[in-house]
């Protein structure tokens, strides 16, 4: 049995096998090289003892060889033809092919039966015949240059640029987006960084001016020292826990323009914001330390005793509902009321009471106007006793100034402050109370009563309570008592509320008019005067009666 590989040999195959081993022998001639009989040394004569031998060069002739040419299959058509080296081919070549074709034809003659080739032969065969034609090819490709065609160069070159541009202008893209990307990211932390620094500034600064605690009034004694800047007194406060920061409180009190930190003793507590603080500090402290207070009793002008007795019930200095001081409203009456507080009070401000009517004057309460309206602290150590008195000495103070003027105008401190708190009720600003002071003196001068409505209010209990604009109105001007000044001439028995220092100044230094009568608008409080009494009653009508009715 004859292989499929060995029906597959070819004569051209067995052919082209002997012109190529015929083609490696010749090439193999055609290196060989003969030693130069010059490069080798002649021995001395006295180194060796043989004897000289000549050595004739070997002549071989050899006939002229050149190398064929074979045929190789037609360059694509885009393909340029290769170059090809030793294009003159000798007529002694082809001589030759053409006796080695006779050659092989007579040899396969001459054979009757086909030479058996085994498959693994044939096999072995093969691959040297590949390996020996990829050595051709490689030899040939160094020998041959492979031109290509414009077409394929160009459009190679083309596709190379094209792709090229491409890749450049993804990568443009790319870097361009790339770039957008980490601007965009810096510019939101940007912006993420600058918000959250001005709004963590902006509750820094917000946090720092309010108070530290608005439900703690407790005080405390802070010592400030001489010559304190404005950053040293907020580290003090912050030490002291008044504050919440000191920096803060520098930056406020300058942004503020507040100056001028006297030093002292101050009785400061966290409820207390900086806007108050620093009006103390500028306000100056004590030599000695205070009793750090505990609360504040708010006395309004123009209050009575009776209510007087309950404002020293309420803590105005805390900032929670209904805050309570330790003082009970019995208490105080009580202690008002008491004849050894009474003269021990005497004692001690000889001036301010020198013309204190006595209790069988038929006054009502022998210190009525005699508490100075003011805001008062209480310290733990305070009591009802110590808070009056704290009142009166303010009283004692404020009219210091003003006793050697009293006593000139041949008045008493009772007779002004009597006259002072019914001005307090009929006026509302400084204008007319000292128009309203001027009217009462000349009232007096001309021999006529007072005639107040508030004098007969407060002889019925009804002055500082709620009462109607009816019953403010139709009072009753016959009432039997020393404070119906409707039917008693002069100032009265004594004050009726306690009396602002504007006033007192306004009873001192009246204005001078020709007014006998004034009403107040029930309405609006404004003061209207007159210098008959055909004006007086036509402005009542108008201001009092008829929006009464209406």
């Amino acid at each position: 049995m004859v292989d499929k590989e060995t029906t597959e040999f070819s004569r051209g195959s067995f052919k082209e096998k002997i012109l190529r081993q015929l083609e490696e022998n010749a090439a193999k001639q055609a290196e060989t090289k003969f030693p130069d009989p010059e490069d080798f040394e002649r021995p001395s004569r006295s180194d060796s003892e043989e004897p000289e031998r000549k050595i004739e060069p070997r002549k071989v002739d050899l006939e002229p060889f050149k190398l064929p040419v074979f045929d190789f299959p037609a360059a694509d058509e885009n393909e340029a033809e290769p170059f090809v080296e030793n294009e003159n081919l000798s007529e002694e070549g082809d001589s030759l092919r053409q006796k080695l074709d006779g050659m092989v034809s007579e040899e396969i003659q001459n054979q009757d039966i086909p030479p058996q080739f085994s498959s693994s032969e044939t096999k072995v065969q093969d691959e040297k015949l590949e390996q020996e034609q990829f050595s051709e090819k490689k030899e040939s490709e160094k020998m041959v240059k492979h031109q290509p065609s414009r077409r394929t160069s160009n459009s190679s070159k083309k596709t190379s640029y094209s792709k090229k541009n491409k890749n450049k202008n993804k990568n443009k893209k790319k870097k361009k987006v790339t770039a957008g990307k980490i601007i965009a990211v810096i510019v939101v932390l940007l912006v993420l960084v600058v918000g959250g620094t001005g709004w963590y500034g902006y509750n820094f600064v917000k946090s720092g001016i309010q108070p530290l605690d608005s439900k703690n009034a407790t005080a405390k004694s802070i010592n400030i020292p001489a010559g304190s800047s404005s950053k040293q007194i907020g580290e003090i406060l912050q030490r002291q826990s008044i504050i919440k920061n000191g920096m803060v409180f520098q930056y406020y009190t300058k942004f503020k323009n507040y100056s001028e930190f006297k030093s002292g003793y101050y009785n400061l507590a966290p409820n207390m914001s900086l806007s108050t603080i620093a009006s103390k500090l500028e306000e100056g402290g004590t030599e000695k330390p205070v009793a750090p207070t505990l609360g504040k009793i708010l006395v309004p002008e123009g209050y009575t005793l009776t209510q007087i007795a309950k404002a020293v019930t309420v803590n105005s200095g805390s900032n929670e509902k209904n805050a309570k001081t330790p003082f009970s409203e019995a208490d105080f009456m009580k202690t008002v009321q008491d004849p050894t507080f009474i003269a021990k009070m005497v004692k001690a401000y000889p001036k301010l009471f020198a013309s204190l009517p006595t209790k069988d004057s038929g006054i009502k309460y022998q210190l009525e106007g005699y508490l100075f309206p003011a805001t008062y602290d209480y310290t733990k150590s305070s009591t009802v006793e110590s808070v009056i008195e704290n009142m009166i000495q303010a009283a004692n103070t404020q009219l210091t100034p003003y006793y050697d003027t009293i006593a000139q105008k041949n008045l008493t401190v009772n007779e002004v402050l009597s006259l002072a708190a019914l001005v307090e009720k009929e006026a509302n600003n400084d204008d007319d109370r000292r128009n309203v002071a001027g009217t009462f003196y000349n009232r007096m001068n001309a021999g006529m009563t007072l005639g107040s409505n508030l004098s007969i209010l407060y002889a019925e209990g009804k002055l500082g309570e709620k009462t109607s604009l009816s019953e403010d109105a139709n009072i009753d001007t016959n009432l039997d008592s020393p404070y119906n000044l409707y039917t008693n001439t002069g100032f009265g028995p004594g004050p009726v509320d306690s009396p602002s220092l504007s006033s007192i100044k306004a009873v001192l230094d009246p204005a001078q008019n020709d007014y006998f009568y004034f009403v107040a608008d029930v309405t609006t409080g404004k003061v209207y005067f007159a210098k008959t009494l055909a004006e007086q009653n036509a402005n009542v009508q108008k201001y009092v009666n008829d929006k009464i009715s209406s």
